[in-house]
Parts: C-alpha cells; structure tokens; sequence
C-alpha cells in the first residue's frame, strides 16, 4: 500500500505537468517537493503527440521524484472531461440519502450508469438532526469510464498507481475552502437565506477555463472556452507572428518594442474573457438571489500576463487576489526556490489535491474506478490469504 506520509498532487496541464508533494506536520500541512516540467509543444497544437510528450513528462517526473513509486497520487482530470451537480434532498433519514442519490444519478447524468464512474457526498453546512437531513446539499460526481481509464492510462503506464482522482475545479474548491475560509466552515452554522459572502475563483487554463463561485459551504462551477491560447492566437492573426513567437510577446508584452500595440491587439480576447466572466456570474445570481460576491481570485499561469488581473479588476468591479501564495501552507524549502515562486499561482490544483490525499479536504469523492479499487483490495490480501493457507497446511 501507499504511504500516506507524503501526498502528491499532480495535474496533467497542456502546457506543463505540475505536481506538488505535501506532508503533515501536526495542524501543518508542509510542501516537501514540487516539480514543474513544460512540454517541448503545447498539447492541443495539431503537430503535437499528446501521449508522447505527458509519457516523458512523466518519465522526467520520476528521475527527479522516484519516491513518487510507493507514496499516494493524487491527479486532477479536466472540468469539461466529467460533471459535478449539486441538488437539495427532501428531509430524509440519512441512510435514505444513498437510495435518493442513485435516483438523482440517473436523472442527472445522461449515460447509462453501467458506463459511468460516479460518486457523492452531503455538502459542508448541511443541517443532520437525530439521523435526518433536514437542510442538506448533496454534489454528484460523474465521469464516462472510458475517459476516467484514458487518463489513468499515462500513468499506468509509468507504474504510478493513483489513488485519488478529482475534477480539477473541485481541487480548486478545496484548496480554497481549507486555505482562505476553514475558520468560517469550522465555525459557523450555514444558513441558506442569509448565506456569507462568496468569492470567485477564476482559473485561466490554456485553452479554456474554470470559474467557481463558493462561500465555503456551496459551491456553483463553470467552464468557459477561452484561455491563454486565445491570447496567442490573436497575435498570430493580427501581427502574422508564428505561434512561438507571439507566445514570447504575450508573456513579454512590456519588454516588447510597442507594448500599446501588443495590448490593442489583445484587447478583443480580454474583453470575451470579461464578457464570459460576467455572463457566468449574472447565471449564478439569478439561480441564488440571496449571494453577495466580495472577491475574485485568480489562478493559473496565464494570470501573470501583464495587465490582464488590473483589467479584469476594472472591468468585473470586484478586488481581485492573484493566488500566487497559500496562507495555510509551509514549507521554505520549497515554497523559497524560484522556479516555484514564479509559477505558485499554477500550483493550486496541486495543493487542492494534496489536502485530499491528506484527508483535509471538504469534498472527499474520487473517480477511480471501483474496478481498480477492487482489483488493489484483492492484491493486498492475496499475501495474508497465502499466509494463512500455508499455516492451515502446516497444522494439518
């Protein structure tokens, strides 16, 4: 069995793989290690051999990190590649939750369940009084199975045995949750109609984005299909630049010789990128009148183009945070070395999984399938089973 001494979060980007390694100490949860390997190619550029490059990415991973062999894996999938659903359950006893649920589950998810991986559990802040669930939420977790074994697949083949697999905005959701609002989970008692301040959590990947919206006891979550590429591909169009080059302006945009320029190029996509942000926040609003939004944090690497978390601020009229340091994190070692500190708000997803694997997390549901599970569970027996025949043998 794994270790369960140090946790790694890794998550499979299509820029970079990114893993982080955590510990606890006591109360402390302490980074140990990270790595952070960019692929030669972006994944979704049409010459690039997605399984080729994450497979050396991989291999790289372990020449730094072979510990990463025998302790527990925590990976992210994807929001688009899976579905979280959240519903309110009629007062019910709770042992009668798990018989809602499978109902639930085949309303809401539009496969045969045979088909599917699926998990779910009752959200923080829900109200159980003498074995009911008076005022409760429940989140419904999905992923075709095809899909979930297409992402284990790089790591099967690696022999990295995961134990954790979570939807990305989910870790995010997590990492939020234990870093920024645990004191008001621990300490407050929910209530629906006058429910606390919500932030937003606006995670800017390369080709598209999640945002979340969440008051540590609900959360509400989209993705949206516009990132960091968009911006690239504005300048290739408009500057007739190849890729690799407009990818060196926009991540050097006021080194460069006209930085006006670059930014009037780029205005277009910066302003798709707040017309989704407040398209997606107008949706949760009407479905949830009583919340107040008082933040928006950002994460992801493409936050540190220059400009862009000034702009969205003016824009959206929210105080924006760049979430390029964790509050409840320790750890000099790592969290002083550069290469981290230049690419900390890229490590959230990381972070999110590693409280998972170390059992802080609110949302504890994995998709490995239970096939998997089940095949591991026989594995670890099959010694003591053998023991026990050899001693029945001996006796006889």
């Amino acid at each position: 069995m794994a270790s369960v001494q140090n946790v790694w979060g890794i998550e499979i980007g299509q820029t970079a793989l990114k893993a982080l390694r955590c510990k606890l100490d006591g109360d402390e949860v302490t980074a140990t290690a990270f790595d952070f390997i960019e692929y030669p190619k972006i994944l979704s550029q049409p010459e690039a051999v997605a399984e080729e490059l994450v497979a050396d990415a991989l291999q790289q991973f372990l020449e730094h990190n072979e510990s990463a062999l025998s302790e527990k894996v925590c990976i992210s999938v994807p929001g688009q590649s899976g579905l979280a659903k959240f519903f309110k359950p009629p007062p019910v006893e709770v042992k009668k939750i798990a018989d809602i649920v499978r109902y639930e589950a085949r309303q809401q998810i539009p496969f045969d369940l045979a088909d599917v991986v699926w998990d779910y559990q009752m959200m923080p802040g829900s109200m159980v009084e003498q074995g009911y669930a008076m005022e409760s939420e429940v989140g419904l977790f999905a992923m075709k199975r095809e899909q979930a074994f297409r992402q284990l697949a790089p790591f099967d083949e690696a022999d990295i045995e995961v134990d954790v697999v979570q939807l990305a905005p989910l870790s995010l959701y997590n990492m939020v949750a234990f870093d920024r609002l645990q004191d008001r989970i621990d300490s407050e008692v929910f209530d629906p109609d006058s429910p606390p301040p919500s932030s937003v959590v606006l995670s800017i990947g390369t080709d598209s984005s999640d945002l979340i919206v969440t008051n540590g006891f609900r959360i509400w979550q989209r993705s949206m299909p516009i990132g960091g590429n968009h911006f690239t591909r504005q300048l290739t169009k408009d500057l007739k630049l190849t890729f690799a080059k407009a990818e060196h302006l926009k991540r050097n945009a006021r080194e460069a010789p006209d930085p006006k320029l670059i930014f009037q190029t780029m205005r277009p996509v910066f302003n798709d990128l707040v017309t989704e942000v407040q398209r997606s926040i107008g949706f949760f609003r009407s479905i949830d009148k009583n919340a107040e939004i008082s933040e928006l944090l950002l994460t992801g690497n493409t936050v540190k183009m220059p400009g862009l978390a000034a702009y969205l601020g003016k824009n959206l009229g929210f105080e924006v945070q760049v979430l390029d340091r964790f509050n409840r994190l320790s750890g000099d070692d790592v969290m002083s070395i550069p290469s981290f500190r230049d690419n900390a708000p890229t490590f959230s997803v990381c972070y999110g999984l590693c409280l998972q694997g170390l059992g802080l997390s609110q949302i504890h549901a994995s998709l490995v399938p239970r096939e998997i599970l089940t095949q591991r569970l026989v594995r670890a027996k099959k010694p003591w089973t053998l023991a026990g025949l050899a001693a029945l043998l001996m006796g006889m």
